[in-house]
């Protein structure tokens, strides 16, 4: 009997088979899949030949490329849909059950008409693929490879790492004596400008000047004025980082609710009788200045001294602040660019390693002194060897060839530098710094001929020598224009799948390949490095000013990623619908929400100063206090990564759950109390970061995510000791577990999922640890199998003594521990062997005080290159 006109009804066993059948065929990616994969590829290899075409100054096809890139970008929408697809099915087939058919069926149904629909649309996805085949859009052009492949180390210390004042000697000791108070007339407050064009080299030289007179000084503060922010940041910056190296901190929680004007005065008292240098940067107009210079005291001509960072459009502010000197001083030092010798000697501090460098320069200086005597009338003429004759020929060569490629710009040489430090020399120098020379680097030479000589040139020779996945790594920084954490951009780089382990017996992980991509861009000069750490390795990264904006024109052109600054209050977020990664900055709005829809969207990066909800909360423009929601992010079933910073949340819709391409999640919304319990439905989510959230505990499935890599947390609750009946086990991939707490169970034992999730773990921070409450011994043994841990952060009422003395545990880094320490248990262990053989890794351990007082003495001696207090 016909069902609805739609055919016979199919009995149970009948449709069962059926759907068995279709099961298996979602399960097979099939030679349709494949194809689409291989002609995707295609594509890929066109656009990224377009793209180097593009950047050389070739117009060609413009249209046809946007075309194309569109196409490749429906064709990856379609595999990830196929992804999506399969995995739902692998999922669905885990709840099947007969006692519910009617939920089952309907699912099943369900599954059949979105999967013939996928067929439909990669159907017409090919047939666009073959019609510009047929067309030979792309047949002519070809793939040409990276010219070269990741350096050949990438070990950071191999190479100068901070740079000598002998190319800025002459600023260095012009500004020294600017800020030198051995006269009378020198000890009254001043203000000194230092004004250069963007990558001239001013931030490495307040850097030298810092090393040199910091010791001179009571308080050193450094502040960037972030573009949009107001006086008002800016003071409370200069206010909270005086209090940081100041004993009293009566003021602290006072300062968000003051004013300027009470904050000039907190400024005022807390400077008063010190010796200050204030650096400020990015402070583009005299007002400004005249809020900052209100807020501090003259401190009775005690030598204090304030110094400015300006580019040279805001020479006028530069200007401005001479007239608040002395009458007889000038506070004004022009950077200018390097002469030819100066720019050898930055280019080969930068392109040789230590060991490279040293006998370079010894011979260098012998050949200057001689020089020297030769023209005072010391010898008629210079004895040298053939040898000797040949370098200095090289030398004279890479003098002339830097100076003209660079113009003396620092950045441009620096740049130049990082490009040049793993090709051989001089053949393939030469090929970069002479284009019109036949050699292999065709598109160097298009980008040296056809673009503007400087550091524009020797960015985008740059970026041509980069790998393909490299690239993209790149690009990514594009969104970050502050100081990055290495880990949190390693992550995201992960996630957006930009990672590729090519080395797998190497058996490195997809973190540790990771490192050595920003490692390779530190190397390279493309990236700044902020910060190490302890260990040695990356810590903190940020892009120079003059990059990010390279970087932020061709992610805008080659559709990369949307960037929006700044929109009001009342305005919404209207991109393009098809935007792929979307990323809002903003110092002046309150708020971000829309009702748009972002079908296509990877990624959504979102930082908004959350002090602005304050200052409007306190203006009353809202009757109610103002919450914002990611609800419109439902309709983006292909987000991988989702990092919101300053919004105020005080909940997830739900349907995130829904989402299970999403493997990166940063939460950095105080306001947020709580997940919800579909976040266990995030099978491929890798990272959770919720440390600046009230989230105190997470649905017992989140635990079972077998991929999740990263739990970053303030006061996480650990997950209850599994169920006997509870087949699933949890995931063993987990890396980092920082700012969580135990939780007691009934039988008092150490309770993480039966240790299944910390066989891995590299990183553990944790407090709250009670040793009986919590099962001590337990913890202590799960401890000893933690054998990749590097990092440890422990805070509870007693430490366990393994920690100092289990033999498995060798690989530890690091380590930050606060309660009773047993050192009788201690003592003995390491007379017979020696601490520092047990923890042949350890760079740092940091104690309070307590624990220190109390240290046997043969153990602090053993430490004491390495012990902090904390």
């Amino acid at each position: 009997m016909p069902y609805g006109g739609y055919g016979p009804v199919m009995a149970p066993a009948e449709l069962s088979q059926r759907a068995a059948r279709e099961d298996e065929a979602s399960l097979q990616p099939g030679e349709e899949m494949a194809l689409l994969r291989d002609r995707l590829d295609s594509l890929r290899a066109y656009l990224r030949d377009a793209d180097r075409k593009r950047r050389a100054g070739d117009g060609f096809g413009r249209d046809c490329v946007r075309r194309t890139r569109g196409i490749a970008f429906d064709a990856e929408d379609v595999l990830d849909d196929l992804i999506l697809h399969r995995q739902v099915s692998l999922k669905s087939q885990e709840y099947q059950s007969w006692r519910t058919p009617v939920r089952y069926f309907t699912g099943f149904i369900t599954q059949i008409i979105a999967r013939r629909g996928l067929s439909g649309q990669t159907a017409r996805t090919k047939g666009m693929i073959d019609q510009i085949s047929e067309n030979q859009l792309y047949g002519r052009a070809e793939d040409t490879p990276s010219v070269t492949p990741a350096s050949s180390t990438t070990a950071i210390a191999a190479w100068q790492a901070d740079m000598e004042n002998t190319v800025f000697d002459k600023d260095l000791e012009i500004l020294k004596r600017m800020l030198a108070n051995e006269y009378e007339d020198s000890r009254h407050q001043r203000f000194i400008s230092i004004v250069g064009e963007s990558g001239a080299g001013k931030n490495t030289l307040v850097k030298l000047v810092c090393n040199q007179i910091s010791t001179k000084m009571d308080v050193v503060i450094r502040c960037d004025m972030q573009p949009g922010s107001s006086i008002g940041d800016l003071l409370t910056n200069v206010y909270q980082m005086a209090l940081r190296q100041s004993a009293d901190q009566c003021y602290e929680l006072e300062v968000e609710k003051a004013g300027i004007d009470s904050i000039g005065d907190k400024i005022h008292g807390l400077l008063s009788g010190k010796r200050y240098l204030l650096i400020l940067g990015g402070t583009s107009s005299k007002s400004t200045l005249n809020f900052v210079r209100a807020s501090l005291p003259d401190n009775n001509g005690n030598g204090s001294r304030v110094m400015l960072i300006l580019d040279t459009a805001s020479e006028e502010v530069a200007c401005h602040a001479n007239t608040m000197n002395r009458e007889g001083f000038n506070g004004v030092h022009l950077m200018t660019r390097l002469d030819q010798e100066k720019s050898m000697q930055l280019f080969y501090w930068k392109v040789l390693r230590k060991a490279q460098y040293e006998p370079w320069f010894l011979a260098y200086e012998k050949r200057r002194s001689q020089e020297q005597e030769v023209y005072q009338g010391g010898y008629h003429s210079m004895r040298r060897n053939q040898k000797e004759e040949e370098q200095e020929q090289r030398d004279n060569n890479v003098q002339s060839s830097v100076h003209n490629v660079t113009g003396g710009c620092p950045m441009a040489i620096v740049l130049l530098a990082g490009l040049l430090r793993f090709k051989e020399n001089p053949v393939q120098w030469d090929a970069v710094m002479h284009p019109s020379g036949s050699s292999g680097y065709h598109y160097q030479q298009q980008q040296l001929g056809r673009t503007k000589r400087g550091m524009e040139t020797i960015f985008w020779t740059s970026f041509e020598d980069l790998p393909d996945d490299l690239k993209s790594c790149f690009l990514y920084l594009a969104a970050h224009d502050t100081c990055q954490d290495a880990n949190e951009i390693v992550q995201m780089w992960i996630a957006e799948g930009f990672i590729i382990n090519k080395s797998p017996y190497h058996r490195k992980t997809l973190e540790e390949v990771g490192h050595d991509y920003l490692k390779e861009l530190v190397l390279r000069c493309l990236v700044e490095l902020e910060e190490t750490k302890p260990d040695g390795s990356v810590g903190l990264v940020r892009v120079h000013r003059s990059i990010l904006g390279f970087l932020q024109s061709e992610i805008t052109e080659a559709g990369f990623m949307e960037i929006v600054h700044d929109v009001d209050v009342h305005d919404v977020i209207v991109p393009s619908p098809s935007v792929r990664r979307l990323c809002v900055h903003s110092d002046k709005s309150t708020m971000y929400t829309t009702h748009h829809k972002f079908p296509k969207l990877r990624s959504f990066i979102c930082q908004v100063d959350e002090k602005r909800h304050k200052e409007a909360e306190a203006q009353q423009r809202w009757k109610k206090r103002v919450h914002n929601d990611l609800k419109f992010l439902r309709w983006s079933k292909f987000l991988r990564v989702l990092s919101v910073k300053g919004l105020r949340l005080v909940e997830l819709p739900d349907e995130i759950g829904d989402m299970i391409h999403l493997r990166y999640m940063r939460l950095d919304c105080p306001d947020l109390r709580c997940l919800p319990p579909g976040i266990g439905r995030l099978i491929n989510l890798q990272t959770l970061n919720i440390s600046n959230t009230q989230v105190e505990e997470i649905d017992q499935s989140f635990w079972k995510i077998k991929t999740m890599r990263h739990v970053l947390a303030k006061s996480l609750a650990l997950p209850a000791m599994c169920d006997d009946n509870d087949e699933e086990e949890a995931g063993s991939e987990l890396q980092t577990l920082h700012g969580v707490k135990p939780v007691a169970s009934g039988s008092g034992e150490w309770s993480p999922l039966d240790n299944n999730m910390t066989r891995s773990l590299r990183s553990l921070e944790m407090h709250g640890f009670e040793h009986v409450k919590h099962g001590g011994p337990a913890f202590e043994a799960a401890l000893q199998n933690m054998h990749l841990l590097r990092h440890l952060s422990l805070q509870g009422d007693d430490i366990p003594s393994c920690v100092f003395t289990e033999p498995s545990l060798r690989c530890l880094q690091t380590m930050e521990l606060s309660g009773n320490v047993k050192w009788d248990d201690i003592v003995l262990p390491v007379t017979d062997r020696p601490l520092r053989k047990v923890r042949p890794n350890l760079v740092q351990i940091k104690m309070n005080d307590g624990a220190i007082s109390h240290m046997p003495q043969s153990i602090k001696q053993q430490l004491k290159e390495i012990l902090v207090q904390g």
